[in-house]
C-alpha cells in the first residue's frame, strides 16, 4: 500500500578546527571537528517598517504570517560541513534562505513568491567553529545557492592573520550506497552536538530532490514486522537517501556518514505523514531524508568548489 505524504524540514549545526581529515571516525569527536553550526539572521529593516510590529499585534496569523513572523524573531539556524581545508562549506538553502521549508505549507502562489523574494533578505551568515576555548566564529559569504537541490555552499571570511586549515569531510560515491548499510548522522538538534546512528531504509530514484513519494508499508516474511520505508514518483539516478538515524530541528545541512566517516548525504527532512485534523502518525517517526552524496557533488563541481573524495 502507498500513500503520498507532507515533509517537515529540519536545521542544525556544530564544528571545530584542525588538519587534514582522519582515514575513519570511530567516535562523535573526529567527525565533529568538520561539522559547524550556520546562523543566518533576516534584516526586519529590509522588509518594511513595522512589519514585525504589524505581526505580532495580530490576534490570529495565516500560515504565510506564521512562519514570516518566526524567521524575523528568531532567523534561521542549522548545520554544515567543510568540504575543503579552505573554509568551504556545504549546507541546505533552506538555513540560508529560509524558503525552501515553505514548500510543506499552504501558500498560494503569490505567497510563496513573496516569501521567496523576502527570506533572501538576509543581514548576516555566521559560521561557528570548534568548542569552549577553540570556538571560534567567522563571517561566511554565499559562494552558490541552488534552491531547486536545496543546497547552498559557503565559505568562511578569515581575518588576515588567520590561516587555520578547516578539517574537512570527504564525500563518498552514493550509488555505491546499499540498503541496510550503517549510517550516523552528525550535527546540532535543538541546539545541542548529536552523533546518532542507524541504518539506511530506503534509496529514492527521481528527477530532483523536491519531487513527492510514496510511503510503502510491507510485513517482513521472516520476522512478520510492518516495515515503513518510502520510494520515488519518477524514475531517474537515486537523490536522496531514507534512513532511521535519529534527527532534529536543527539538523539540516548536517552530514550523514557511512561507516568509513565518508559523507553519503546532507540531511534536509523529516518525514511527516499528516491525518486528518493535522497530527501525525507515529508509525513514521523517526523517518528521515538525506540529500545523496553524488547530487552534493555535482553541485559542487558545477560551482568550481574542490572537495575531498575516496571512492568506497
Amino acid at each position: 500500500m502507498t500513500r503520498c505524504w507532507l515533509l517537515l524540514i529540519t536545521a542544525f549545526a556544530v564544528a571545530l578546527p584542525s588538519q587534514g581529515w582522519p582515514a575513519t571516525f570511530p567516535d562523535s569527536t573526529d567527525g565533529r571537528a568538520a561539522v559547524v553550526r550556520v546562523e543566518a539572521a533576516v534584516d526586519p529593516v529590509s522588509l518594511g517598517p513595522g512589519l514585525a510590529a504589524q505581526l505580532a499585534a495580530r490576534q490570529a496569523l495565516t500560515p504565510y504570517q506564521s512562519e514570516l513572523s518566526r524567521r524575523l524573531r528568531i532567523g534561521s539556524t542549522g548545520t554544515g560541513f567543510f568540504v575543503n581545508a579552505d573554509g568551504y562549506l556545504v549546507t541546505t538553502a533552506h538555513v540560508v534562505l529560509s524558503g525552501v521549508r515553505y514548500r510543506g505549507l499552504h501558500f498560494t502562489r503569490t505567497e510563496w513568491e513573496s516569501m521567496a523574494s523576502l527570506l533572501t533578505v538576509i543581514r548576516d551568515i555566521w559560521v561557528t567553529v570548534g568548542e569552549g576555548e577553540e570556538q571560534r566564529s567567522y563571517l561566511a559569504e554565499p559562494v552558490a545557492i541552488a534552491e531547486h537541490l536545496d543546497l547552498a555552499v559557503l565559505r568562511v571570511v578569515r581575518p588576515p592573520d588567520d590561516d587555520t586549515s578547516f578539517r574537512c569531510l570527504p564525500l563518498a560515491n552514493s550509488d555505491a550506497v546499499a540498503v541496510g548499510d550503517p549510517v550516523r548522522a552528525l550535527g546540532f538538534a535543538d541546539g545541542t552536538f548529536q552523533d546518532s546512528k542507524g541504518a539506511v531504509l530506503s534509496l529514492i530514484a527521481g528527477r530532483e530532490v523536491h519531487e513527492r513519494m510514496n510511503i510503502v508499508r510491507r510485513t517482513d516474511p521472516a520476522t512478520g514486522q510492518e516495515i515503513v520505508t518510502v520510494s520515488g514518483t519518477s524514475p531517474g539516478p537515486v537523490m536522496r537517501l531514507h534512513h532511521n538515524a535519529p534527527v532534529g530541528h536543527g539538523n539540516s545541512g548536517g552530514p550523514i556518514l557511512d561507516g568509513a566517516g565518508r559523507v553519503i548525504g546532507v540531511a534536509y527532512a523529516l518525514i511527516s505523514d499528516q491525518r486528518a485534523g493535522g497530527e501525525a502518525d507515529p508509525e513514521l517517526s523517526g523517518l528521515n531524508l538525506a540529500i545523496a552524496s553524488n547530487v552534493v557533488r555535482q553541485f559542487l563541481a558545477a560551482n568550481g568548489v574542490k572537495y575531498a573524495e575516496r571512492e568506497p
